[in-house]
C-alpha cells in the first residue's frame, strides 16, 4: 500500500493557521487535507469547514473531521477498494502496523490499481455468479468455461446487498453466451454480465452492482 501514497498531497500541522491551510487548498485544488500531530493522524480539514473561522486561528484549536475509513499498510487491494467505495472523502489515510500516519491515498489511484490488477481493462467478458451458500468448485467452474473455449483471467469474491456470496470472473473471450448457458446447466446462477456480444435469454438487471462496488 505504501507505493499508492500520493506524496504531493500536503499535510496540515497544529502550528498552521486557517490562512495557511486555505492557501494550500487553493494551490492543490483538493477538498480535504489530512491533519497530523507528530505521526498521529487526527482527521481531515475541509475548505468549507475552515471558512467558518478567522484566518489567524490555529488548527490546533479547531476540531477536524474524522476519517470515514482508514487503510492499513497490510490491507489487501480488495479491502482497500472496499473502504474507498464506502467513503465519501476522496482521500484515505494510510497507517502502519503501529498506527502511525504514512500518507494519504486517492480513491482514483486505488481504482486504477484494482482495474490493472484484475485485468479489468483487458478485452474480454465479465460476469457474476451468485453462489447463495452453494458448495462450489473453482476447478469445476474453470473447467466449464474452458469447455466453451474460455479462460479465467482474474476473479474476486464479494457479497451483495442480501449478503449472498458473489463470484466475479473476468474471461479472455467476449462471446460469453455459451459460457453462461453452460454454467446454468451445472446449476450456477449468472446474475450479471458485460460483454461486447449480446447475451441471449438473460436479464441485464444486476451488472450495476459490480460497478457500484467499484464506484467507477
Amino acid at each position: 500500500m505504501k507505493s499508492y501514497i500520493n506524496p504531493n498531497i500536503p499535510v496540515l500541522r497544529p502550528s498552521d493557521t486557517v490562512d495557511d491551510a486555505l492557501l494550500l487548498f487553493s494551490d492543490f485544488k483538493t477538498n480535504h487535507l489530512p491533519y497530523v500531530i507528530d505521526r498521529s493522524f487526527e482527521g481531515f480539514f475541509s475548505e468549507d469547514l475552515l471558512l467558518n473561522y478567522d484566518s489567524d486561528d490555529r488548527l490546533t484549536d479547531i476540531q477536524p473531521l474524522p476519517a470515514e475509513e482508514i487503510i492499513l499498510e497490510n490491507d489487501p487491494l480488495t479491502e482497500a477498494v472496499r473502504k474507498a467505495a464506502a467513503a465519501q472523502i476522496m482521500l484515505l489515510p494510510l497507517l502502519n502496523a503501529d498506527g502511525e500516519f504514512m500518507g494519504v491515498i486517492e480513491k482514483t489511484e486505488l481504482y486504477e490499481r484494482f482495474i490493472r490488477h484484475f485485468a479489468l481493462h483487458e478485452v474480454g467478458g465479465l460476469l457474476e455468479i451468485n453462489l447463495k451458500g452453494k458448495d462450489y468448485s473453482l476447478a469445476e467452474i474453470a473447467k466449464i468455461i474452458e469447455g466453451e473455449s474460455g479462460k479465467i483471467i482474474s476473479l474476486f469474491i464479494t457479497h451483495d446487498i442480501n449478503n449472498d456470496m458473489v463470484l466475479s470472473l473476468k474471461l479472455d473471450i467476449t462471446h460469453i453466451s455459451a459460457v453462461i448457458s453452460a454454467l446454468g446447466r451445472f446449476g450456477y446462477e449468472v446474475i450479471s454480465y458485460h460483454s461486447s456480444e449480446p447475451v441471449n435469454n438473460l436479464e441485464k438487471d444486476r451488472f450495476e452492482m459490480l460497478m457500484k462496488y467499484l464506484s467507477i
